[in-house]
Formats: structure tokens, C-alpha cells, sequence
């Protein structure tokens, strides 16, 4: 299955309506909150994201949120992108975390050279990307490109995307080194594979390549990716100076803040209806010691987010320990809200788990992102251990 290289218009020649502003993006999310509300029960019970929720998100920018605002997009930072993702988790937890994931998708693709993106976003500036990184594939080098074959499983949001960036491993002699190709959707197929119980409508299933040529021009070295390598290439986009890892790290969490945030609204509506309920001690204790769980998670969030946006004013990659300790305020912040959530439902009772409560889906949904490889408590555990030990070996995250 060999992809075509066509050209397209660059996207100066089809100039893109004024962006809104970081403010506006986030009033734009909060405005959506009751419309993710309304059909997240759906979302969950089908495990597909109603046409009408992926076209509003489509619409406002949230499925490409990070693409750059030279070629049309939102150009959001990491901090208007983290406050976003937090205000849709608090409407659905899949809403959020597609937006999230294809978001990120976009922001890596964004490291591309120009004749890249113009063929992503030349002619589509709401163009979504998404991504599988770890090196489920293999490629083989050709003349002017590569020959990517694999199976990238899960993907979230891939039932909703226009290209999609898979890293390979790139036979090169005796050693191999990792690649992130970007090939179009229909190039390959989709098998379903995403049958669980939270995170349900994510679309996260199995994307299929065989034998898709993928030219030079769409092929990002993984390596050079993580050790900011991309920044001298775009001098005016502050942006592509990130740390990746650490940065879409803490932007990973924060539709886990939303739905915290989200749990913790409902079972304060629900228990101010039960007086009975609400006059307990152990209730109230439950749901203030939720409440100081999401509040601690927060400050976590926004310091590891405050050492993001210090290494990109800098146009620096952060110092190991400042690395290790962005990964654990993540594992940290995601760990605090899984047991914030459990404190509710202890508050709620019997009545979390009936089908009708949304508590018991954000449970649901906040189990299955925590089983993420970025935010796993141990490795970031031990990394950041060593950090503050000086026995760091210089590896990336």
C-alpha cells in the first residue's frame, strides 16, 4: 500500500480566521462541559463518541489544538492546553483524553519540516494526528523514504484522525534505530480491538500498516525528538524547544483532573439532597479528604508545568533531576485523584456503582488511564530516587 506524495497549497495561500486566544480557548471548553456531559453516558454505554461530540471538538480547534498558528491552528502552549483538557474531563473522561492524545499527535507532528505540514494542514487546518509510539512496526529503508509495516494497538482516537504517527524500528545494519513515520489513515486499515470497561469511546483500537511507503519528509528521528534536536529547525516557534516526554506527560494528566473535579460535583449535589447521608463524619471526612486529594494533585500538576515553560523560555531541556521530578509530580497528581475518586464513592455509598451515577464512570475511566506507561508510580519512582541519589545514567525518559 504505497501512499502518493501530493502537493498542497501552502497555508499562506488560504489565510486562517484570527485564533482565539488562550482565555477564549479555555471559556470554549467550559461552554462545551454540559454538551460532554449530556451524551457521556451514551459515549460509555455504545463505547463510540457520538458524531455530534467529535464534531464540536473537531470544530473548536480541540482535536489539533497544539497545531502551530502559522499554518492555521490553535497554536495553544502546554499550559492553555492542559487547562482545556481539565475543563473536558470535566463533561467526559474520552472526550478529554481523545483531545488530549490527538492534540499531542498534532504538536509532534508539528516538529515536521514545512513541506510536511503543508501537506497535513495546508488545506485542512483542523487536520488530526494520531500517534502510537512505542516501536510496534518495522521499516525498511528505501530511496527517498521508508517501508513501514506493523501493528500499533491501543491508538486512541484513530477512528477519528487524518494521519497517523507510528514509531518503527529502522533496520540499519547490525543495530536498529527508532523512527516516527507519519502516514495517512487511509493507508491502512483498523481492526477493533478496544473492548473495556472505562475509557470506553476513546476509539483506542489496533491500526494495521502493511508495506506503506512513507517519505523522508514525514519521518521524525525518535531520538533526536526527546533531546529537543527539532527546535533549531523552527527558531520562531518557542514551542518545538519543549521536552516532549515531560511535557505531554503532565498535559496526559489533566483529563484526569477534570474528571476528579467532575466526581467531586456530583457527589457534593448528590449528598446536599440526603441530608441523612451528609450529616455523617465519616462521609464528610470522605469527601474533604477527596476534596484535599484534587487540590494536591493540582499544585503537583502546575509546578511540573511551571518546570515546562521555564526550559522552553530558555530554549533549554530540563537538568535530569528537574526531568525525574516533572515524571513524578505527574505519577504523583494521577495517583492522588485515583484515590480522591475512591474517597467519593465511599462517600456516596451503595448508590455510586448504580448505572445511572456518573462517579462510578469516572472510576471506570480514571483505572483505565492510569494503566498509561508515563504515569505507572513505580518507574517514576525509582527514576527520581536516583536523581536526587546522583546516580542518573544521562537515559531520557
Amino acid at each position: 500500500m504505497n501512499t502518493t506524495d501530493v502537493s498542497r497549497p501552502s497555508a499562506s495561500e488560504h489565510p486562517a480566521p484570527a485564533q482565539p486566544s488562550a482565555a477564549e480557548l479555555v471559556e470554549q471548553a467550559r461552554e462545551l462541559v454540559p454538551v460532554l456531559r449530556a451524551h457521556a453516558e451514551e459515549a460509555d454505554r455504545t463505547g463510540e463518541m457520538p458524531e455530534t461530540v467529535v464534531s464540536a471538538l473537531r470544530d473548536a480547534g480541540f482535536l489539533s489544538l497544539q497545531v502551530p498558528s502559522a499554518l492555521g491552528g490553535p497554536g495553544a502552549d502546554f499550559r492553555t492546553a492542559f487547562d482545556v483538557f481539565t475543563e473536558l474531563g470535566r463533561g467526559c473522561g474520552s472526550s478529554a483524553w481523545l483531545a488530549m492524545v490527538l492534540s499531542g499527535g498534532a504538536y509532534m507532528a508539528s516538529l515536521l519540516g514545512e513541506r510536511a505540514r503543508t501537506e497535513l494542514w495546508g488545506t485542512d487546518r483542523r487536520a488530526v494526528v494520531a500517534s502510537r509510539l512505542p516501536a510496534a512496526g518495522t521499516a525498511k529503508a528505501v530511496d527517498g523514504g521508508l517501508v513501514v509495516s506493523g501493528r500499533w494497538s491501543p491508538t486512541s482516537g484513530i477512528r477519528h484522525c487524518d494521519w497517523v504517527m507510528v514509531a518503527v524500528a529502522v533496520a540499519t545494519g547490525a543495530d536498529a534505530d527508532l523512527a516516527l513515520a507519519v502516514v495517512p489513515s487511509a493507508s491502512g486499515r483498523v481492526d477493533a480491538t478496544w473492548d473495556v470497561t472505562g475509557l470506553r469511546a476513546t476509539g483506542s483500537d489496533t491500526v494495521v500498516f502493511e508495506e506503506v511507503f512513507v517519505p523522508d519528509h514525514r519521518v521524525l528521528s525518535l531520538t533526536r525528538m526527546v533531546t529537543g534536536g527539532y527546535a533549531q529547525d523552527h527558531p520562531d516557534e518557542p514551542l518545538c524547544a519543549a521536552a516532549v516526554v515531560p511535557a505531554l506527560t503532565v498535559t496526559l494528566v489533566a483529563p484526569l483532573l477534570g474528571m476528579g473535579l467532575a466526581a467531586l460535583d456530583h457527589t457534593r449535589e448528590q449528598l446536599s439532597a440526603s441530608a441523612h447521608r451528609s450529616g455523617s463524619a465519616s462521609v464528610q471526612h470522605a469527601v474533604a479528604d477527596a476534596a484535599a486529594l484534587i487540590d494536591s494533585a493540582r499544585l503537583l500538576l502546575l509546578r511540573a508545568l511551571g518546570d515546562v515553560e521555564s526550559d522552553i523560555a530558555r530554549r533549554t531541556q530540563p537538568a535530569e533531576l528537574v526531568r525525574a521530578r516533572i515524571h513524578m509530580d505527574a505519577a504523583v497528581a494521577a495517583r492522588n485523584l485515583r484515590q480522591a475518586v475512591r474517597h467519593l464513592l465511599t462517600a456516596l455509598g451503595s448508590a455510586a456503582f448504580s448505572s445511572a451515577c456518573p462517579v462510578q464512570r469516572v472510576w471506570r475511566d480514571m483505572e483505565v488511564a492510569l494503566s498509561h506507561t508515563n504515569i505507572v508510580p513505580a518507574p517514576n519512582r525509582e527514576a527520581y530516587g536516583r536523581a536526587l541519589l546522583g546516580l542518573t545514567d544521562g537515559a531520557a525518559h
